[in-house]
């Protein structure tokens, strides 16, 4: 992972062949105190991919094995039980250039991930609302 721009609350970062995503993202968020953050783009490219989507009551998830293509990644980040929460959804193209998308859980960046984030200088947490989902919250003072 390579920072390649960081000024005021704009950034732009490079992940790297082999690195756990969105994993890697949260580690660095947490060390250098992101507690908000809006994930407006990302592209690249993922292999051994979990997705999934909500149906009310909790994540229904598949893995995709081989590369795909991202061709959409966004979502925030926020404080859930005190450690830094990367949510982001995202559109992938396999092989057959067939689309799927959901939750992205976790992947392996196959061949780069290039992100763009606007951090907040404000807070942003999850708070439990039943079952498995967390809701997005300002904490109030």
């Amino acid at each position: 992972m390579k920072v390649l721009y960081r000024n005021n609350y704009r950034t732009v970062i490079r992940f790297d062949i082999g690195e756990q995503f969105p994993e890697t993202l949260a580690d660095w968020c947490e060390k250098e105190k992101v507690e908000a953050a809006a994930i407006v783009a990302g592209i690249g490219m993922l292999e051994k991919i979990e997705i999934g989507r909500y149906d009310g009551k909790e994540y229904l998830t598949e893995i995709i094995q081989p590369s795909s293509e991202i061709l959409s990644l966004q979502g925030n980040v926020s404080i859930k039980e005190g450690k830094p929460f990367v949510h982001l959804h995202v559109s992938l193209a396999d092989e057959d250039m067939s689309v799927r998308g959901g939750h992205l859980f976790n992947g392996t960046v196959s061949m780069t991930i290039e992100l763009v984030m606007l951090e907040f200088s404000s807070k942003f947490v999850r708070i439990p609302s039943g079952g498995t989902f967390w809701r997005l919250d300002i904490p109030q003072e």
